[in-house]
């Protein structure tokens, strides 16, 4: 595969103010597009339309789950009154669209696609704080959510009915602080980043166990609780946090380091591979593009048919790409803030988003990106992850 490589900027992450939110959904073009273009695109006969779709904001007017039409293109927000996270696509009904509360979180919403109709709103349990992410069972009839148990930090796998939301039990995920969770193409194993760290409950944000955090991924069974594997990082202050699935089992995961922990100032490997089975594979990649990601991974994806784990930095303000099963680096692109990122519904491209409201598409075969793609929206400030779905359409022909 052609590597693809690019000048490397030196701009700082742009923090953001997070508030709160109402509820309704407020519509708009994005930069440079007409109406007339709007009008003109709006009858596409597609059977299969593509939607990506993100927790974003930044006050408290905006923060909600939004998304675009990428034939149009235009940009629709469904405002939650909390700053989102994760979100996740129902197996089966793919209208059904699933967005956690960032951590410590305490609500979850469900909308339901074209028309962003707020479906659900869902709580945690008493003594338990969302995690930031969810996934369904393969039959699409349990919605598992990571959870932290507040009165001893334990990590927590919640079960609920994925139609009711009712609360069915939980299981522990055999570590701290659980954050993102995949089902496994078996369709039984649950694979689980438990992140490790302790945080103060006065904000739910501050590390509060920086000398014996104790991350690991492990793996479990969805519907016994089981623990099947877990596996454990040589170096203890990094923090697994994201990981995705391939088709063949393999799990791409990323990592944020605790700089402040450490006794040395070595870069440290942020992303890696495993295969149940095995012991993790770390990626490898040049000191100063490892330092100047700046010990933190912000999303993961896997290009299933390139075999292409990719991972973006918005510290770094870089998209990296590495092979599933060479470990080669093959390439990064530089983009301000960077986090969002998904592989889109037709497969050829990966697509960046950030928080300025921009969107980005990368050839997933050349990795370069095309130019013309570029989409930016006044209205939205994407957050951390991006999802790309698609909904059956009739064919009016």
């Amino acid at each position: 595969m052609k590597q693809h490589f690019t000048t490397l900027p030196l701009n700082k992450i742009n923090r953001r103010r997070f508030l709160r939110t109402l509820g309704v959904v407020s519509a708009s073009l994005p930069l440079g597009l007409s109406t007339e273009v709007l009008a003109k695109t709006s009858n596409s006969n597609i059977r299969n339309h593509e939607f990506l779709i993100s927790a974003q904001g930044n006050d408290n007017e905006h923060y909600g789950l939004g998304w675009i039409d990428p034939s149009i293109p235009f940009s629709r927000n469904l405002t939650s009154g909390f700053r989102g996270h994760g979100v996740a696509q129902h197996p089966h009904q793919p209208e059904r669209i699933i967005m956690m509360a960032r951590r410590p979180g305490q609500c979850g919403i469900e909308m339901a696609l074209p028309n962003g109709h707020l479906r659900e709103r869902f709580s945690n349990q008493e003594n338990r704080e969302f995690q930031g992410h969810a996934c369904f069972s393969g039959d699409g009839k349990i919605l598992f959510t990571s959870e932290m148990d507040t009165t001893n930090g334990e990590g927590k796998i919640g079960r609920r009915d994925a139609e009711t939301f009712a609360w069915l039990g939980e299981f522990d995920s055999y570590g701290i602080e659980p954050h993102e969770l995949k089902l496994m193409p078996d369709g039984i194993t649950l694979v689980i980043a438990n992140g490790g760290l302790l945080t103060d409950t006065t904000d739910g944000r501050t590390t509060t166990n920086l000398e014996s955090m104790n991350s690991s991924l492990v793996y479990i069974n969805s519907l016994t609780g089981e623990l099947i594997e877990r596996h454990k990082l040589a170096e203890s202050k990094a923090s697994i946090r994201h990981l995705d699935v391939a088709t063949d089992g393999s799990v791409a995961i990323s990592m944020q380091v605790q700089r402040q922990a450490l006794t040395h100032q070595e870069p440290i490997a942020l992303t890696a591979i495993h295969r149940q089975g095995q012991e993790i594979v770390l990626l490898d990649a040049p000191e100063t593009l490892l330092l100047n990601l700046q010990d933190y991974i912000g999303s993961v994806v896997v290009h299933n048919k390139e075999r292409i784990a990719a991972f973006t930095s918005p510290r770094g303000n870089l998209a990296l790409f590495w092979h599933c099963d060479t470990y080669q680096l093959l390439g990064y692109h530089a983009f301000h803030d960077v986090c969002g990122i998904t592989v889109s519904h037709d497969q050829r491209s990966f697509i960046l988003s950030n928080s300025n409201g921009e969107l980005r598409y990368i050839d997933a075969l050349t990795l370069q990106e095309q130019k013309q793609r570029r989409f930016e929206f006044n209205a939205m400030q994407w957050d951390n992850h991006l999802l790309s779905v698609a909904l059956p359409t009739e064919n009016n022909s």
